[in-house]
């Protein structure tokens, strides 16, 4: 066992599905927030837990099609498909495997996780013929008794996997899962304990908290993840501990390079992280400030659009700008272009010009606003 070059530690060779993520080539299917467990520890944000949804990194997803849009933006080879419990929208989820394998061929490689609450041989077999190529399960520490279900997973040919939280004072009942699960599981991931703001309250309750003031991974969570390494690399079983710093600097980041790439407009300028750096233009109301995202929401989008182009037309010819030097942000409902050219907008429209600088992804999240 040893620290490799993603921050995190492993035992063996990682499963395919986690070399894909690592290097960011994996698309975050996001699948249902629907889930029939109540696990305490389950940190997924308000908009998506319990509620019937699905994303594709941090896109909303009305339709399928839409899925293999933004797997071509961000140049995926593989998907991640998560939950809540993909077994519980079955027919969804085959679906979206059938479609992606169908889009990108059989290399492209597709894992999912799900807990053993719902797992049949017959849904199973569904996942496997639709081209499911590794499955991840997600046992319950306290409770033992579908812990045998993971034997039907190896009725059929794909890898096979266990994929857990470490949760500081759960030592003994995780090293008798991984006890377990010797033999009968082609690898064992092990993550780091996060902290969010649906579970925080949860963890407090039992005298957990973040390790610092910049991490969201638990105090307590790696020291037990190592000991765990140690126990399954002494009987045999390929392991690895995944910790938030992977998550964030490596799988994340790498993402977001390949993202940015591939949306960024001539007028953008790219960060080495791959943030966007580009100048705005708003709309009456729609000026970013307090409940600005609320305020999109809220505003009629089709008689924005027509506004923002008679805006962008009358900009062309009172500033000689090309075409393809201002454009229409149908999400944040605003005009984009170049931070030169935002500066010199602003000169003549007082108080709705802005340099901003944000993620490459679909929300487009604010790193910074420059109000010109």
């Amino acid at each position: 066992m040893g620290k490799n070059k993603f921050y995190s530690y492993n035992f063996g060779d990682l499963s395919k599905g986690c070399k894909l993520c690592v290097k960011g080539e994996k698309l975050v299917l996001f699948i249902t927030g629907v889930c029939s467990e109540k696990c305490f520890f389950c940190p997924i944000s308000e908009q998506k837990k319990n509620r019937d949804v699905i994303y594709a990194n941090e896109r909303p997803i009305k339709e399928l099609n839409e899925i293999i849009e933004e797997a071509n933006l961000c140049e995926a080879k593989g998907a991640g498909i998560t939950g809540g419990d993909p077994l519980l929208k079955l027919e969804r989820t085959t679906t979206a495997i059938t479609l992606l394998k169908q889009k990108f061929s059989k290399n492209f490689h597709i894992h999912l996780y799900t807990p053993l609450s719902n797992v049949k041989e017959e849904k199973l077999k569904l996942l496997f013929n639709s081209g499911l190529d590794e499955i991840r399960f997600h046992p319950k520490l306290d409770d033992k008794s579908d812990w045998e279900k993971i034997n039907i997973a190896r009725r059929f040919d794909w890898s096979v996997g266990v994929e857990i939280p470490v949760i500081p004072g759960y030592e003994t009942q995780t090293k008798e899962l991984i006890h377990f699960i010797k033999g009968k599981v082609d690898f064992l991931n092990l993550n780091e304990l996060e902290i969010s703001s649906t579970n925080c309250d949860n963890l407090a309750k039992l005298g957990l908290f973040a390790k610092d003031d910049i991490s969201y991974g638990v105090k307590g969570s790696e020291e037990l993840a190592l000991e765990l390494l140690k126990l399954a690399e002494s009987l045999g079983i390929p392991s690895h501990y995944c910790t938030t710093t992977l998550k964030d600097r490596v799988q994340l980041s790498r993402r977001i390079l390949r993202r940015a790439k591939n949306i960024k407009k001539k007028f953008d300028r790219m960060t080495d992280e791959g943030m966007l750096i580009r100048g705005a233009v708003y709309l009456e109301g729609l000026v970013p400030g307090f409940n600005y995202r609320e305020r999109i929401s809220k505003t009629d989008k089709e008689l924005a659009l027509k506004d923002l182009q008679i805006l962008k037309q009358d900009l062309q010819k009172k500033f000689s700008l090309s075409q393809e030097m201002l454009h229409i942000d149908e999400n944040k409902l605003r005009l984009l272009t170049s931070e030169s050219i935002a500066r010199r907008l602003s000169k003549k429209i007082k108080n709705k010009c802005a340099v901003v600088e944000e993620y490459p992804t679909f929300d487009q999240f604010e790193v910074e606003v420059e109000m010109l």
